[in-house]
């Protein structure tokens, strides 16, 4: 029994164990001095004059429901505009047929009151249907009366539904892990919002605030979802290495390729209203933040192989715990890869649909610059993925091996290595 504990406690000593732990210690000084010197400050955003009167986005809005829906006074004159019973109706006879919405509005200044709606039944307009629950956008005409435009359909009802939904499927099926996953996509959309966003809008360095944005994601939601043990360990350092790699290969190919992420209408819009912000380094932050998350899938994946081999073979080294793990990280890489190239070509689906239509040269479509961009996008994130599987697997097999998990019984269970 005190052979057992003393080899136990050689392994919690190792060198590779106090190697992991001093690089991950260094990595946590090195994001908060790089969160310190990056914080966003709201005085350094330079903003488009403009951006308040044309931005969609920052048009007042406010709640409907509406009550009719018919084909009659198209011509009114009171179409967007506010009364309490019924519009007038014009004498004039309507030039084209159309859809008629009477809404009740429910909040804002004129709440009580009613306005209505028209569509012409074009590609893009809404369908109405009574009862249905909406949102307009409030306008002040040229008289400084107000103008109400239908903006969308509210949905925090359906979506409140469906995250319970959601909640209840992971605790059932994912028990107290799927919970704290769940928590831990919080904290990540909180750090993007509160640190990521604001940095960008500042004018800060992309590619060091993806950096840190990314390690000060892992550094908080690895250890809070899988536990504090030395198979989070390996994975964290995994997926840290891979993250810097990440970055490295972005830039390279942005570089090497002149890629200006010019063809898409997001970007045209940041250089309107963003004039400080650059679009590279943009383009640079999105290849970077979108190969964090499935990076992270494969790093625990490989660490919990290595973890599972090792208690069912004692006496493996820690180099037949990588070559044997390293045969499950294939298969992984190899699914992965379609996963993240199929998860890409689903957000750009609609260009794509385009693209095929246009009467250009197959090669001069792919070396576009909006099809160029979706395509390395894809390519950073798939080699990348097949450089964190080798660095995790290596990691882990020289410092996982001997992380006794507590049994039942609450009493900590010694692993025999020879």
């Amino acid at each position: 029994m005190g052979k057992h504990a003393v080899e136990s406690s050689e392994t919690k000593k190792s060198p590779w164990r106090i190697g992991l732990l001093t690089f991950l210690i260094s990595s946590v000084v090195v994001t908060l001095v790089g969160m310190v010197m990056l914080w966003p400050d709201s005085d350094d955003v330079v903003l488009a004059e403009n951006f308040s009167q044309t931005f969609a986005g920052n048009h007042d809005q406010v709640d409907g429901t509406i009550t009719l829906v018919d084909n009659s006074a198209c011509n009114s004159p009171d179409t967007g505009r506010v009364f309490a019973d019924s519009p007038s109706i014009s004498s004039e006879p309507a030039a084209l047929e159309c859809v008629r919405a009477i809404v009740d509005i429910t909040s804002g200044v004129n709440e009580g009151q009613k306005t209505q709606l028209v569509n012409y039944s074009q590609p893009g307009d809404p369908e109405f249907s009574a009862g249905d629950k909406i949102r307009m956008v409030e306008t002040p005409d040229s008289d400084g009366q107000v103008i109400y435009t239908f903006a969308d359909y509210q949905r925090g009802t359906a979506l409140i539904i469906w995250g319970v939904i959601l909640v209840v499927a992971m605790g059932a099926f994912a028990a107290w892990r799927g919970v704290r996953a769940l928590v831990g996509l919080v904290v990540t959309l909180g750090i993007v919002g509160v640190f990521l966003l604001p940095g960008l809008a500042s004018g800060h360095d992309a590619m060091w605030l993806a950096l840190v944005c990314g390690a000060i994601i892992l550094l908080i939601v690895v250890p809070m979802v899988h536990g504090i043990n030395w198979k989070s360990a390996a994975a964290l350092a995994g997926t840290l290495v891979a993250l810097l790699l990440s970055a490295v290969l972005s830039w390279a190919t942005i570089v090497t390729t002149n890629l200006r992420g010019l063809g898409d209408e997001n970007h045209l819009k940041i250089i309107n209203y963003l004039p400080e912000v650059s679009i590279s380094g943009l383009l640079l932050a999105s290849f970077i933040i979108g190969t964090l998350g499935v990076l992270n899938d494969v790093t625990i994946s490989q660490a919990s192989t290595i973890n599972e081999l090792a208690e069912i073979d004692d006496d493996a080294t820690p180099w037949r715990l990588f070559t044997g793990a390293m045969s499950v990280g294939r298969d992984h890489i190899s699914s992965m890869i379609y996963t993240l190239v199929l998860g890409y070509t689903g957000a750009a689906l609609p260009l794509l649909l385009l693209l095929s239509l246009a009467e250009r040269p197959l090669i001069q479509t792919l070396t576009s610059d909006v099809m160029a961009g979706e395509l390395l996008r894809s390519g950073v994130g798939a080699l990348t993925l097949t450089l964190a599987v080798p660095i995790t697997t290596l990691i882990a097999a020289w410092t996982v091996p001997g992380d006794e998990p507590t049994p039942d019984d609450g009493k900590p269970r010694l692993v025999h290595r020879h």
